[in-house]
């Protein structure tokens, strides 16, 4: 059989994706029940979020391709000399073993490297802290210019505010590539069509795009942040953002009957498990 650049490198990527938790439990029940791969994936992806394993448990391991950093805490003042400052330790997804490899693949190792940037500075802001372009350089190995390069011509190219410490003025009035995501969707883009113009891969932009309607739709039955935050398993900084970005497209008529679609999506997250998480059920 002749095998060709594009046949290795998808076997690359089944070899990789071999690796995973949730791979491994796939095959596992595959191999037990005899049933076929999508039945099995099913399966997978239940059980994952119904007995929390993996990223939805509340003392998550690490996941291959996570490492635990220490970051500075995002209520730290900008100036303040680093050895003052209160550090948090977090956890990063410096390597996510499929979603990595399609952007690799698909364009080249700049726009993965901008992907891990735009991830793990998200991860870290949504647990209380910033990453610095020192800790982006140390732990995507590269040189502190290159980071400052890729940090720059993302915001440039998209609009958009790279959640690092020395941005911290500009978080609050500024966008994140998530909320950029979201607001794209919001507006008529599919996820394909998202993910091309960002440049990520299509894993993260339906992840990002599934938990905005999971929200939206939790807080419409919950009516509290804090409880919906609780059940999606979302920090509230997240929450009370997503929940903004609602509000700022419900009032405009052109965008009612997308609002709808997106609650109708979260629906089906709410019936399939987080109404069995509401509090006192």
């Amino acid at each position: 059989m002749i095998q060709n650049t594009a046949i290795r490198n998808l076997q690359a990527d089944s070899r990789l994706e071999m690796r995973s938790s949730t791979q491994a439990f796939s095959n596992i029940i595959e191999a037990g029940t005899n049933c076929s791969y999508f039945e099995s994936s099913i399966i997978t992806d239940l059980a994952v979020e119904h007995f929390k394993i993996g990223e939805h448990s509340v003392d998550a391991p690490l996941q291959p391709g996570q490492m635990v950093w220490q970051a500075i805490s995002a209520d730290e003042p900008p100036g303040k000399k680093l050895d003052k400052c209160r550090f948090k330790r977090i956890v990063l997804t410096v390597h996510d073993l499929s979603s990595d490899r399609s952007v690799h693949r698909e364009h080249n190792a700049s726009v993965k490297r901008g992907q891990q940037i735009l991830r793990i500075t998200q991860e870290a802001f949504d647990q209380g802290t910033l990453l610095t372009v020192e800790d982006l350089a140390e732990l995507l190995d590269t040189h502190e210019r290159t980071i400052r390069k890729d940090i720059k011509k993302y915001q440039e190219t998209y609009n958009i505010v790279v959640p690092t410490r020395g941005n911290k003025c500009d978080i609050g009035p500024g966008i994140t590539h998530r909320e950029k995501i979201i607001e794209l969707y919001i507006r008529g883009d599919d996820p394909v069509a998202i993910a091309r113009q960002m440049k990520h891969s299509l894993k993260a932009v339906e992840s990002y795009v599934h938990s905005f309607c999971r929200i939206v739709y939790c807080q419409e039955q919950v009516n509290d942040l804090f409880e919906t935050a609780l059940i999606t398993g979302r920090s509230t900084a997240l929450v009370k953002r997503c929940l903004e970005i609602r509000d700022k497209y419900k009032v405009l008529p052109e965008y009612k009957e997308r609002v709808e679609k997106i609650e109708e999506l979260g629906s089906k997250f709410w019936v399939a498990e987080d109404r069995k998480k509401k509090l006192g059920q």
